[in-house]
C-alpha cells in the first residue's frame, strides 16, 4: 500500500480555520426625538346613555348592536297610539277653545258699538271683555297642551343624538318601557377619541421650568398588542391640580381613530415626543457591552481586526443608544457573532440593514 506524501497530510492536519463570521453595523446619525413615556387609559369624548322620556311598549329597535349610526338615526320606536289619540283630543280641545273664543270676540264687539253708541251700560261691555280674555286665555291654555301632546308623541321616536357606535341593547320589543327604566343602550363617539394619562409632579414641572408648550410635542400610542398606532395626538387638557392618591396631573390629548382601533376605557401607552428633530450618532443596543470599568464596543477596523472601544451613551429610542463619545461616524461594530470575536483577530465581515 502507497502511503500519502508526509507534506501533504501535515498540510491538512495544520490548515488554519477561517475567521468567525459576524455581522456589523455601520454607525451613523438617526433622529432622537425627546419622548418620555406613560400608562394611560382611552376615553370617548361623548357618551350618550339612551333613555326613553315617556312610556310605553317598545314596538321596533331601528339598528344592529354595535354598529356604528349617524346623527339622527332613528333607533327606537314606543307605541304611538296613545300618544297619537292625546295629540287628537287636544287638537280637538283647541278647536273648541278657538271657536269659543271667536264667539267672545264678536260679543265683545257688538257690545263695544252699543255702548259707543250709549244704547247699552258700560257693565256688559266690560263682562262681554272679561269673557274674551278668559276664552283667549283657554286658547293658549289648549295650545299648550297640543304643543306637549306632540312632543310627547315625538319622544316615542328615540334618535341617535350623536354620530357613533351604539352598543348592546338592554330592552327587547315587546318590552315596557319608561324614564325610570335606566339605559336603553350606550351610544359613545369614537373619533377623535381622548387618551389620558397621569403625569408626575417632577416631569410636569421640568417640562414648565424648560419653557416647553403643549404644542412643542406630540402624543404617540402602542396599543395593547404592542404594535405602535398609526395617527399622532395632540394635548388638549391639563389638569389644575394633582391627585391626592398620586401626586400626579391627569393630561388629555385628542387622538383620530378613523377606523375605531382605540376602544373606550382601553389601556395604552403614551409616549410624549418633541416635535423637534434631534440628530445624533447611533448604536444599536445589541451592541453594547458592559465590564467592570464601564460601558464598549467591538469594533472591526480596515484591516477586518476586532478593537475594543470604550464609549458613552445616552437616550435608547427605538432600538438604538445616542452615542455621546467614543465612535465616529462610519464605524463598524459588531451586532451579532460577539461571542466569538476576539479583540485583534480577524473576523468575517456582513453588513446589518439599518435603514433610517
Amino acid at each position: 500500500m502507497t502511503a500519502l506524501p508526509f507534506s501533504a497530510a501535515a498540510q491538512d492536519q495544520n490548515a488554519a480555520p477561517p475567521p468567525p463570521a459576524v455581522t456589523v453595523a455601520i454607525i451613523e446619525e438617526r433622529n432622537f426625538q425627546e419622548a418620555e413615556t406613560f400608562s394611560g387609559r382611552i376615553e370617548a369624548i361623548k357618551s350618550v346613555d339612551l333613555i326613553a322620556r315617556v312610556q310605553g311598549y317598545l314596538s321596533t329597535r331601528h339598528f344592529e348592536e354595535g354598529a356604528f349610526v349617524e346623527k339622527g338615526q332613528p333607533l327606537y320606536t314606543l307605541d304611538q297610539d296613545i300618544y297619537r289619540n292625546t295629540v287628537h283630543q287636544a287638537e280637538a280641545a283647541l278647536a273648541v277653545a278657538q271657536a269659543t273664543e271667536t264667539l267672545a270676540q264678536q260679543k265683545f264687539d257688538r257690545q263695544e258699538e252699543l255702548t259707543r253708541r250709549d244704547v247699552q251700560s258700560r257693565a256688559l261691555l266690560e263682562e262681554a271683555q272679561a269673557n274674551l280674555a278668559v276664552s283667549q286665555a283657554n286658547v293658549a291654555a289648549a295650545q299648550s297642551q297640543v304643543e306637549a301632546a306632540r312632543i310627547n308623541l315625538a319622544y316615542t321616536e328615540i334618535s341617535a343624538p350623536i354620530s357613533g357606535l351604539i352598543g348592546r341593547s338592554a330592552v327587547a320589543t315587546g318590552d315596557l318601557i319608561s324614564p325610570q327604566s335606566g339605559p336603553m343602550a350606550t351610544l359613545v363617539q369614537f373619533d377623535p377619541i381622548y387618551a389620558s394619562f397621569p403625569v408626575p409632579q417632577r416631569s410636569m414641572i421640568d417640562f414648565r421650568k424648560r419653557g416647553a408648550r403643549n404644542e412643542d410635542v406630540f402624543v404617540s400610542l402602542t396599543l395593547a398588542d404592542g404594535s405602535v398606532y398609526p395617527h399622532h395626538g395632540v394635548i388638549t387638557f391639563t389638569d389644575v391640580s394633582a391627585a391626592s392618591s398620586s401626586d400626579a396631573v391627569i393630561v388629555r390629548a385628542t387622538v383620530p381613530n378613523p377606523d375605531n382601533l382605540l376602544i373606550n376605557n382601553g389601556l395604552v401607552d403614551v409616549h410624549l415626543v418633541a416635535n423637534a428633530d434631534s440628530r445624533a450618532l447611533a448604536l444599536p443596543a445589541q451592541a453594547l457591552l458592559l465590564d467592570q470599568q464601564g460601558a464598549y464596543v467591538l469594533v472591526v477596523d480596515g484591516e477586518d481586526r476586532v478593537q475594543a472601544q470604550r464609549v458613552e451613551v445616552g437616550t435608547q429610542r427605538a432600538g438604538y443608544l445616542e452615542v455621546k463619545d467614543g465612535l465616529e461616524a462610519g464605524a463598524r461594530v459588531i451586532v451579532e457573532g460577539i461571542q466569538k470575536a476576539r479583540p485583534g483577530n480577524r473576523v468575517a465581515v456582513s453588513l446589518v440593514n439599518t435603514d433610517n
